[in-house]
């Protein structure tokens, strides 16, 4: 059997309006076209309202930097508002408002790692990936709005408009969205391949190596990546009992004894105290029977 390494990268969702995505945290772009690949960005960093100053971030072109909050300025084209971000060395660069897509918020887990790779130009960012093969080129919808050659706000915002309405009528179409429960309840039962990752029960995996060639590895990698969905299942499932266990002793152990009331206490102290008699007087001998 192959040496494989298996690595969990995001999540499967079915949305509320009917879409089917994953939501990945990777290292390099997703291997997409250039269109749905910028789009996949556009969708998948965090809210931006969750950023407060001095919170650390890193930007798709230039690296990591601290958040140092919002600025009004006047651009040329008129008054504009812009991200601050401060860079090593107290370097500062401003963000138009319609290019802060380019923009993540790192969790504090992710910042010294991010830091390394900020060296090497890699680090990890969010993605929102459709699942549906032919997604984005959908039957009676069109093909995904290409992205403009000159990337100008206006063409940018024009552009993020577009991919928007595109995905809302994706998820709109009954037949997309019929496609989208039967995949969904396909990859709960078996693995899915989808571009050089794995889905299986809502679970996003990158799978290395990932050398399916052949009918044996690939069913190796299937057995591989549902004793580990299963196994994470079973002990994330064994850890959420201990803790109501813990939480229903610290509940018992804090909880005040009612106090026994007095006619019950005297009730079974003279229950208690017949049975006793009773007990000895069985032991008894019988008059003028000896005892060995």
């Amino acid at each position: 059997m192959l040496r494989t390494k298996i690595t969990e990268i995001g999540k499967l969702t079915l949305l509320d309006d009917g879409g089917l995505v994953c939501s990945v945290t990777l290292d390099e772009p997703p291997l997409l076209e250039a269109s749905p690949r910028a789009a996949s960005f556009y969708w998948g960093p965090s809210d931006p309202t969750e950023l407060a100053i001095g919170d650390l971030v890193a930007h798709a072109e230039h690296g990591v930097a601290r958040y140092r909050g919002r600025e009004r300025m006047n651009s040329g084209k008129g008054e504009r508002d812009f991200w601050i971000l401060e860079f090593a060395h107290g370097e500062r660069l401003w963000v138009p408002v319609d290019r802060t897509h380019l923009v993540q918020k790192l969790r504090s887990a992710e910042c010294q790692l991010s830091s390394l790779r900020a060296k090497s130009g890699k680090w990890s960012r969010p993605y929102c990936v459709e699942v549906l093969p032919n997604a984005y080129e959908w039957p009676g919808i069109g093909p995904f709005p290409m992205v403009p050659k000159e990337s100008t706000a206006e063409a940018m915002a024009e552009w993020r408009r577009a991919c928007a309405t595109y995905q809302k009528s994706l998820h709109a179409n009954a037949s997309y969205r019929q496609a989208a429960q039967d995949y969904f309840g396909l990859q709960s039962r078996e693995p899915q391949s989808l571009l050089d990752w794995w889905l299986y029960r809502a679970v996003v995996l990158r799978v290395k190596p990932n050398e399916s060639a052949n009918a044996r590895n690939r069913d190796e990698h299937c057995l591989l990546i549902k004793q580990y969905v299963l196994r994470r299942e079973r002990s994330v499932e064994k850890m959420r009992r201990e803790v109501e266990a813990l939480e229903n002793s610290d509940s018992l152990e804090g909880a005040a004894r009612e106090p026994i009331p007095e006619h019950v206490r005297l009730f079974v102290n003279v229950r208690g105290s017949a049975r006793l008699t009773n007990d000895w007087s069985q032991r008894l001998p019988e008059p003028g029977r000896r005892q060995d």
